[in-house]
């Protein structure tokens, strides 16, 4: 009877886990382990067109009328390659602009004129134009990070943005 009961145990020790591990896949109560903060793009984009190869790229889409949201993005645009320090000339911010660059001589940020396609390009993304977008040295893009409404928000927002870029920076071996 004892032998029975230990067979029975180690059983049901080394079976348990494995059922348990199962469970816990099937019904999705195991969170992944994403460490980015922006938003992966599902599908590859490539943007031979954009200045600034072989860098990482922070990409914005001005709008027509820009407003508070599109300034946050510019103040990020701005700031995102000051902080990320000793590596600064390895980051680049380019706002796209549909019209010529010298309508828009407020802005700080190194500017670049579109064409219809490009435009339809940057239209076609998941948040369109309302999204800081990093593009790799290999002029993929690759992370998006929409524009939050709120002043927190916008903070949490940049200091992702920045995290992912040093982690993306750090493991690159190209840019």
């Amino acid at each position: 009877m004892k032998g029975k009961k230990a067979l029975i145990l180690v059983t049901a020790i080394f079976i348990l886990p494995v059922v348990a591990a199962k469970l816990v896949l099937e019904f999705d109560w195991y969170s992944r382990g994403v460490t980015n903060k922006g938003e992966l793009l599902a599908e590859a984009v490539n943007t031979d067109w954009l200045e600034e190869n072989g860098q990482w790229r922070l990409v914005y889409t001005l709008p027509s009328d820009c407003d508070a949201l599109c300034e946050t993005a510019l103040f990020q645009l701005t700031q995102i390659p000051v902080a990320v320090g000793r590596e600064q000339e390895r980051v680049s911010s380019i706002v796209l602009v549909s019209d010529t660059p010298s309508d828009n001589k407020n802005i700080e940020v190194r500017q670049q004129s579109m064409d219809a396609q490009q435009q339809k390009t940057m239209a076609a993304l998941p948040y369109g134009n309302d999204a800081i977008y990093i593009v790799d040295p290999l002029n993929n893009l690759i992370l998006a990070y929409p524009i939050p409404e709120g002043k927190d928000a916008q903070i949490t927002q940049s200091k992702g943005l920045l995290s992912d870029l040093r982690k993306l920076m750090k493991m690159s071996k190209v840019g």
